[in-house]
């Protein structure tokens, strides 16, 4: 029997970069994980997002540190 493992990894969007940055979090559940993303958009002055997710799952995504990027609202 084979187990999927799925990781939580945010994508670090960056303005004007062709390419965006992944990282891998270390966290137990979704909470951690953005809260793990938090902080990774704190010390990453220049990110415009960080998008999280766990394997294919989007869980959300946490503005970067310069806050003049707004991320769109929910309907």
């Amino acid at each position: 029997m084979s187990q999927t493992f799925d990781s939580y990894f945010c994508i670090v969007v960056l303005p004007d970069q062709p390419v965006a940055d992944l990282c891998v979090l270390d966290a137990a559940d979704d909470a951690g994980a953005l809260k793990a993303a938090a902080r990774i958009a704190q010390a990453w002055p220049t990110a415009r997002r960080v998008e999280v997710y766990r394997g294919e799952r989007p869980l959300g995504a946490v503005p970067g540190a310069d806050r003049t990027t707004s991320l769109p609202e929910a309907a």
